[in-house]
């Protein structure tokens, strides 16, 4: 479907056009045929999902197509709808990840609603000092940029890489060092610092930006059956997406169920040896209630799965 010729207005975001443009000025929408932005197979204006890869065409948020090759939708960002949102972001270079300041501070880690299980438990405070934590899950994209096999399951350069080892993790961060012109460090977040950017530093919030599971999240109720494009969801208080539902994400700690108990006051990180390793958020396969803020479970070193990715933090 062609509205090159006989558009007067953008179909996207409305900006008045030119018969000429091959794109929106305004919101960048592609003035051509229409295509599904994960799969670039053609669709039709009426549809609301892509037969072909089942991805979502429209934004969740105020209902408009989403570009190409794009995270989320640019009319919702260039409106200002995200504007509550004020975590200084920084990119790095050779993958073009997006990085969002965290500030520092303390704030009562664990199961806050008394909805959980015991091993988020007890209660306790915790303070952190400020760090940067990538603005969305690493993507398909991201990783080929760096590594020469895509493990994934749902394939699509917008989704998070999923099926990665925690060994195939640690070989892309050292590859991604390699490759960034700063030096810079990156890693994995600690377990502490993943619910805390989760909570937009800390709030009390059963998901990551709120209470509604729908609007913050790709889970069992919504995903039809695999990962979605990131960013599609509407983010949390600092501006990161995704941290409940889409993916599982690793973390830096090893799993222990009584972790909570013998927690640093300052900047925790359990390190004491064990066959599992802390993963967040839950995913696309999972109820509600399991992509908590608060849930916490241990995999494997070695387990790859396709609800199962990761986020980094970086590091000066």
């Amino acid at each position: 479907m062609n509205t090159t010729a006989d558009s007067k207005s953008c179909p996207n975001c409305g900006e008045p056009l030119q018969p000429h443009w091959k794109i929106c000025p305004a919101c960048e929408h592609s003035l051509g045929e229409l295509v599904c932005p994960q799969c670039q197979r053609p669709v039709q204006e009426r549809w609301k999902r892509c037969p072909e890869c089942q991805a979502t065409l429209l934004c969740p948020k105020c209902g408009n197509r989403l570009p190409a090759d794009q995270s989320g939708c640019p009319l919702c960002l260039q409106s200002g709808s995200d504007s509550r949102h004020e975590g200084q972001r920084q990119t790095e270079p050779a993958t073009g990840m997006e990085f969002v300041r965290v500030p520092g501070g303390k704030f009562l880690m664990g199961d806050t609603f008394g909805e959980g299980g015991e091993n988020e438990l007890p209660v306790h405070e915790v303070r952190l000092d400020p760090f940067f934590i990538g603005r969305y899950p690493v993507t398909q994209s991201q990783w080929n940029r760096l590594m020469r096999e895509n493990p994934s399951q749902f394939r699509g350069n917008s989704r998070p890489v999923e099926q990665v080892s925690w060994d195939d993790i640690q070989a892309f961060i050292c590859k991604l060092i390699e490759a960034n012109p700063d030096r810079k460090g990156f890693r994995l977040p600690t377990e502490a610092e993943w619910e805390y950017a989760a909570r937009s530093a800390g709030r009390k919030q059963r998901y990551a930006g709120g209470n509604d599971a729908d609007a913050l999240a790709w889970y069992e109720n919504n995903s039809s059956g695999q990962t979605q494009p990131v960013g599609a969801k509407s983010p949390n208080d600092l501006g990161i997406f995704d941290m409940s539902g889409n993916v599982w994400e690793r973390c830096q700690d090893c799993f222990s169920e009584s972790a909570y108990d013998s927690h640093a006051a300052a900047n925790p990180l359990w390190e004491k040896a064990g066959p599992d390793r802390v993963i967040r958020g839950g995913g696309w396969n999972l109820d509600a209630w399991s992509i908590r803020c608060t849930r916490r479970m241990g995999f494997s070193q070695d387990y790859a799965g396709p609800a199962l990715g990761f986020r980094l933090v970086m590091e000066p």
